[in-house]
């Protein structure tokens, strides 16, 4: 009887769970998208490591889910799981920032010492 009442309990908070997780993937997958396609657009390394880090990041709200509700049923396992992934990302987003940058050369060539006004 004792563990009807605790699985009961369980239940109810788990709607507002399954929200906030939600909202994570939406957002955190819109965050992945933008750092991928800046990513693209200007071939900055910082980007790419920013974007991959925000995919680990919505992966690990979505893996969370489905260990919970299709695999395990144990939120302990789903959140120890999600937990190692949130790490994971967030460790590849702080290298993004803080990383040291190389300046390239400029290519080898004769210099446009008067390039066309516009």
């Amino acid at each position: 009887m004792a563990g009807r009442t605790e699985i009961r309990t369980l239940t109810d908070p788990i709607w507002v769970l399954r929200g906030l997780e939600g909202a994570v993937l939406i957002l955190g997958g819109g965050i992945a998208y933008a750092s991928l396609r800046a990513y693209t657009r200007t071939r900055r390394a910082s980007l790419g490591l920013l974007g991959i880090g925000f995919v680990l990041v919505t992966v690990a709200a979505a893996l969370a889910g489905v260990l919970y509700e299709f695999v395990t049923h144990d939120l302990l396992t789903a959140w120890s799981v999600s937990a190692a992934f949130d790490g994971a990302g967030f460790g590849v987003i702080l290298y993004s920032i803080v990383r040291p940058v190389t300046i390239s050369a400029p290519p080898p060539g004769p210099v446009d010492e008067n390039p066309p006004s516009p």
